[in-house]
């Protein structure tokens, strides 16, 4: 009987079954007796906190969607970028700011990933490497455009691979890899990849890598989306879990 009750309190508050005919409120089932017969406090604080109960749960896994397509968005933004630069490295584009139609076409681009002295960067730069070392991004003078994490998600971990599988990843400062660069130069489609460290100088006397990842972590802490990129040129995304661990 009280489950009756309850679900016509629940059927009645969800659908809005109340309604105002002429000046008086029109009344709920009426028994064969002719009483009439409303709900009791108890059962509408019972429904007030059934929803209450079924909004809470739909908005946190609304805000743990949510972040979690920001932060694959990221990492595809990321793979864009990279795919960005290999299409201006392999053609011929002009870099920003070049004066005349007969300069700035001997450029290489790239994608710089940075650690920032420890701390969780935020950005990544497609760049031209203008003064032609085709290793590295010197400063914001070769920028051609900056990316953003959007707040909360970040890039968390950045790594090159070796040719004997060993991942040489980021770290607090002074630590392993503090840079790490993606280089496309005309006329070859292969990625140049290349580790920087703490100093600012190329890891392993400027060692090509055969293979980079790179990790965005929502601000949750509960997805991490990862770009590979392979010195063939090939870009991929996925995600980190109990049978895919990041390294």
């Amino acid at each position: 009987m009280l489950f009756k009750r309850l679900k016509k309190v629940i059927q009645t508050f969800c659908l809005g079954s109340i309604f105002f005919e002429k000046e008086n409120i029109k009344t709920f089932d009426l028994p064969r007796s002719g009483k009439a017969r409303a709900f009791t406090l108890i059962e509408l604080l019972v429904v007030i906190g059934i929803v209450g109960i079924m909004t809470s749960i739909i908005m946190y896994d609304y805000g743990k969607f949510s972040s979690n397509l920001v932060v694959t968005n990221l990492a595809y933004e990321s793979a864009l970028a990279v795919r960005e630069a290999q299409v201006y490295g392999i053609s011929v584009k002009q870099t920003k700011g070049s004066v005349g139609i007969d300069t700035g076409f001997d450029a290489s681009y790239g994608v710089s990933f940075a650690y920032n002295n420890g701390a969780d960067i935020q950005n990544f730069y497609l760049f031209a490497d203008k003064d032609v070392n085709n290793k590295r991004r010197l400063d914001g003078t070769e920028d051609e455009e900056s990316f953003g994490t959007n707040g909360s998600n970040k890039i968390s971990k950045f790594c090159v691979t070796d040719s004997s599988n060993v991942n040489i990843c980021s770290g607090p400062a002074g630590q392993d890899l503090a840079g790490l660069s993606v280089i496309f130069k005309r006329p070859s489609t292969e990625a140049l990849i290349y580790g920087i460290d703490s100093v600012g100088s190329l890891v392993n006397y400027g060692l090509r890598y055969p293979k980079a990842q790179i990790m965005f972590t929502s601000g949750r802490g509960d997805k991490t989306a990862r770009m590979i990129v392979t010195n063939t040129g090939q870009i991929s995304i996925d995600s980190c879990s109990a049978t895919n661990i990041c390294p």
